[in-house]
């Protein structure tokens, strides 16, 4: 009952008297997010006139099925049809969920595709605040930021999905009801949504550090200047790139930003450390030190986000477990200026995968076959590369000499020998880089919720959903 009274105000998120409901659109979504960070997504429908709204809980993002669905059940409820409305609910309520991709049949006339969430979300083109990258450097900045539209809560979605493979780690109400107002005071940077009639209150609040987006307006209110901050180069293709797009559908707008994101930090992969039987971990000063002037003040504000020691944190999880990993952002990176420069990493992740072995097994115990021929690959190649100074050192002396040069001598007794140094790690210690594992530091990572048997349902859990007032 708690839950219900909750997802009440949250279907209803303006003021019921304000004039300002004609303009509400009828489909719209907000968020429940538990203290665990787990996130479950409400599809509304609102009915003319906001007397009324079909709701939808789900921990899947299917906006466009969830979207067809509400729609269905109001052309059902708008014809008097209410067995076919509750039947139609109660086979989507017990179908399992399927592999991406594929069709599923509700009814004769009822279908949807299972969308595949690997892929590039879809970013509102229609609306020409995407031309404009000011709001993607907000949110590199964590900035606090308000939106003044109700019926477009899609721009919500759309600046968190801009800022991928990263995603946005405090705050996040697409659709803020009147009764949590109180939000937009808040301290620590937020991503919320809120609807027209509740913006003369919110602007009589004490709002510092606030960037208000009107998308009705197409206009943009901020006290910072972060263009400034952000590399010219990569703003100005970014913006080149929009213009081509802004006209078209699809996934251009989000590719677009992804191309940013890979010129801002597709090297990351050129900063992994990795040594024989230690988890691999992440060098900030390599992953800064090697970029232009420009860059590297961008960079070295950019390791501080709590975004971007997620995303480290999580690949360093998923390359240390010995999964690996192979994503749209993985791919950009290949293509763009960094293909080929990290070819260790590369032979890793081939080779992992080959030998489906886990790093942190190695640690524990003997190298698996994959490890072992990364091993061997840095091992051989640091040896042809002793070898081919070597033997340049002795055609040099050949030919100043006209001999050979004399054998080298044997290494003295009190160098520290590779036996000495798994006696005494600290002899290794001293020797290796200092790196940085985020894993020492990890701030609480957002959960990864396991797909439900059921993607509808909520009086049937024993869990309740806090709302974000708890």
């Amino acid at each position: 009952q708690e839950v219900l009274q909750t997802l009440t105000k949250f279907c209803f998120p303006f003021y019921v008297d304000s004039h300002a409901i004609n303009q509400v659109g009828q489909n719209f979504t907000f968020v429940l997010t538990d203290i665990d960070s787990k996130q479950r997504f409400g599809f509304c429908r609102l009915s003319s006139g906001a007397k009324s709204c079909f709701c939808i809980l789900s921990y899947l993002p299917w906006f466009e099925v969830f979207y067809k669905l509400l729609n269905v059940l109001a052309d059902y409820s708008a014809k008097g049809q209410d067995s076919q409305r509750s039947e139609l609910l109660e086979t989507f309520h017990k179908l399992t969920i399927p592999e991406p991709g594929t069709s599923v049949h509700l009814g004769v006339h009822s279908y949807f595709t299972v969308p595949d969430t690997r892929e590039l979300p879809s970013i509102p083109e229609n609306v020409s605040i995407w031309e404009d990258p000011t709001l993607y450097s907000w949110g590199l900045r964590r900035s606090r930021c308000g939106f003044s539209v109700f019926q477009l809560t899609a721009c919500i979605h759309g600046s968190a999905a801009m800022l991928y493979p990263m995603f946005w780690q405090h705050v996040y109400i697409p659709v803020l009801p009147p009764h949590l107002l109180d939000y937009c005071c808040a301290p620590m940077p937020y991503l919320i949504g809120i609807h027209l009639s509740l913006m003369e209150k919110v602007r009589s609040m004490a709002l510092e550090d606030v960037v208000i987006l009107n998308v009705d307006t197409n206009t943009l209110e901020t006290p910072f200047d972060d263009l400034q901050s952000l590399p010219n180069d990569v703003v100005s293709a970014l913006k080149n790139r929009l213009k081509k797009v802004s006209t078209t559908t699809g996934d251009g707008v989000a590719r677009a930003f992804l191309k940013a994101q890979a010129a801002f930090f597709g090297s990351y992969r050129n900063a992994l450390k990795i040594e024989p039987g230690e988890p691999i971990t992440f060098c900030e000063e390599a992953f800064v030190s090697h970029r232009s002037s420009v860059m590297r003040q961008f960079l070295q504000n950019a390791i501080q986000l709590q975004l971007f020691k997620q995303f480290i944190d999580g690949r360093l999880d998923l390359l240390n477990s010995g999964e690996g990993f192979s994503d749209v952002f993985e791919e950009e990176i290949n293509m763009g200026e960094y293909a080929g420069s990290d070819k260790l990493y590369h032979q890793w992740l081939s080779t992992v995968r080959k030998g489906s072995g886990a790093i942190l097994n190695t640690v524990k115990t003997k190298a698996n076959p994959a490890m072992k021929t990364v091993y061997k690959f840095a091992k051989d190649h640091a040896k042809m590369g002793i070898k081919e100074v070597k033997n340049r050192l002795k055609q040099k002396d050949i030919a100043e000499n006209g001999c050979a040069a004399a054998p080298e001598e044997p290494l003295p007794r009190t160098a520290p020998s590779p036996l000495a140094d798994k006696k005494d790690p600290k002899l290794r210690e001293d020797r290796r880089p200092i790196t940085v594992h985020f894993g020492q530091v990890r701030p609480p990572r957002p959960h990864v919720v396991k797909r439900p048997k059921s993607n509808l349902g909520v009086e049937g859990r024993r869990t309740s959903v806090p709302s974000p007032e708890q």
